[in-house]
Parts: C-alpha cells; sequence; structure tokens
C-alpha cells in the first residue's frame, strides 16, 4: 500500500527550490528559514512576495538579516526590492571582473560639494565605467544628506555606476525609490474621480462591548484597536511621526490617494494601510524623509 503525503504548509507549496538556495547559503533548516524571514525582515509580506524577494537576495548573494536587502511598499500594491548601500557594495566586489573604484569630488570655489565621479574598472575593458551624480539632484533635506554630504553623494554614486558597469537589474537604490515616488506625479484618470456619498444609515447599530465589557462605540474619526489603522498610527507615532508626516508622504508619493481630504488616521482605507505595512522599515524611511 503507499501513502501519499500532500504539501501542508506554505513552505511546501511555494517553490522550496529558492528557498533551499538560501538556507544553503547561510547553514539553516529552510523551514526555520522561511518562518524567520516571515517574522522578521519580510514581515508583513504575502507569501509570494517574500518568495521573490528570496529569488532576488539569491540572484546577487545578498543577504537580508544583515540589512542588505529588503522590501519597501510599491505605489500600485506590492512590494519593491529595496538593496542598501551595503548590499550594492557587496554586490560590486563579488563581481570576477571588477577590478577597483576611484571616487572624485567636484566642489565650486566656495567649498560646495558639486558632483561625486565614480570610475569602475573592469577586467578586460579598455575604457572604465565613468559615471556622475551630481548634488542639485540627488540632494535631499534630511540629516544624513545635511550633516555627511560627501558621503551620501558618494553612496549615490557607488549605487548608479555599480549598476551601469555591471548590468544589475530589478533591484533599486533605497534613497532612489523615495525619490521616485515623491516626484512622479500619477497619472491622471480618464475621467475626474467623483466623491461617492456615504450611505444613510437604516438604523443605528448597536454599540458592541469594549474590552472590559462596557458598551463604548467606536466616535467618528477614532481609531478603532486592532484595526489596521490602529497598527498604522501605532507605528508612525512611536517612531516620532504625526499623522501630518504621512499625510505629506502620501500625497507626494500618490501612496495615499486623496490624503489631503483626510483628517487622520482613521480615514486612511484599510487596504491602503495593508499595503504600507507590509514593509514598515521602508515606510519609516519614507516618512523620514518628509521630515518631522
Amino acid at each position: 500500500m503507499t501513502t501519499t503525503i500532500k504539501p501542508t504548509t506554505a513552505l511546501a507549496t511555494a517553490k522550496p527550490s529558492a528557498l533551499n538556495l538560501m538556507a544553503s547559503r547561510m547553514s539553516v533548516e529552510p523551514a526555520k528559514l522561511f518562518e524567520t524571514l516571515k517574522a522578521t525582515v519580510f514581515k508583513n509580506c504575502t507569501n509570494e512576495e517574500l518568495l521573490a524577494l528570496v529569488v532576488v537576495a539569491n540572484t546577487y548573494g545578498l543577504n537580508p538579516f544583515c540589512r542588505e536587502i529588503y522590501a519597501f511598499p510599491s505605489k500600485g500594491g506590492g512590494i519593491t526590492p529595496i538593496v542598501s548601500v551595503d548590499g550594492w557594495n557587496s554586490m560590486l566586489i563579488r563581481q570576477p571582473d571588477f577590478d577597483g573604484i576611484e571616487f572624485a569630488f567636484a566642489e565650486t570655489e566656495q567649498g560646495e560639494l558639486v558632483s561625486c565621479t565614480a570610475i569602475i574598472h573592469v577586467k578586460n575593458r579598455s575604457h572604465p565605467v565613468v559615471i556622475t551624480e551630481y548634488m542639485a539632484e540627488c540632494k535631499r533635506n534630511t540629516d544624513p544628506w545635511n550633516n555627511m554630504p560627501h558621503r551620501m553623494l558618494r553612496n549615490r554614486t557607488l549605487c548608479q555606476a555599480s549598476r551601469v558597469a555591471f548590468g544589475f537589474s530589478g533591484v533599486q537604490h533605497e534613497e532612489e525609490v523615495i525619490d521616485v515616488q515623491a516626484t512622479v506625479m500619477a497619472p491622471m484618470p480618464a475621467e475626474p474621480l467623483k466623491k461617492i456619498a456615504a450611505p444613510k444609515p437604516e438604523a443605528e447599530a448597536a454599540p458592541k462591548p469594549n474590552d472590559d465589557g462596557d458598551l463604548a462605540p467606536t466616535e467618528p474619526g477614532k481609531t478603532k484597536t486592532g484595526s489596521p489603522q490602529a497598527e498604522l498610527e501605532t507605528l508612525c507615532v512611536t517612531n516620532g511621526y504625526t499623522f501630518n508626516t504621512l499625510q505629506k508622504f502620501g500625497e507626494e508619493s500618490g501612496n495615499i490617494p486623496d490624503a489631503s481630504a483626510m483628517t487622520g488616521f482613521a480615514e486612511v482605507p484599510s487596504d491602503i494601510c495593508k499595503r504600507l505595512l507590509r514593509s514598515q522599515a521602508g515606510l519609516v524611511k519614507a516618512l523620514a524623509a518628509m521630515g518631522k
């Protein structure tokens, strides 16, 4: 008699080879790796999104636990693989044809930083790859850019030059995604959007008891405990950001449609809250770019 064992876990049904490859690199059990990724660095990602990130990490030999790669919520939903500057450097130096990199800064007579040029030497090529990034196009009003402009521009140049020299694709620099989402206007709809009036309640809903057993209906505009809005509010507040900061991010990046008309976390639609919460680290970085 032959007994057929059917897979019962997400790990068994979702391309185990990709997880096995990463697990082998890290000397851990695939099932344990899956659980750990799901609970830590790729928290709030779906199984499909997690596996996509694992495939990208395997392609470039990146370690998510060293913050070389992480997830950022995409404007249209889902996630975008983001590689930190440490990840870009790791990808670069592991290339067998990499033969060194040089940096050159250009400044005004007053000592103001203008640009940074990276020169990457590649074996078996007659000319090096030369890429220049300009301060005026890259600088953002954040503490790292204000306090360490040369380092920040050098990091940005390193990432762009590495991409051109070795054709890295499918990944983006952490600040690159924030800049694109903050500056690119969302496409205009074919027809003007119309506000849908809220339906008139036929009868007042009976209040539900709170945790203490008392009848305490949620007040208008107040975030419901345990809701996606409450989780988003907790994430923002614990990191020192108000709703105004989230609203500014939503308006400029297009991640929260009609953000300007909202007055608090409770008015952010649940599906948008869940999408933003899929990459908490990425969202916090984006809010940092908005200022407090």
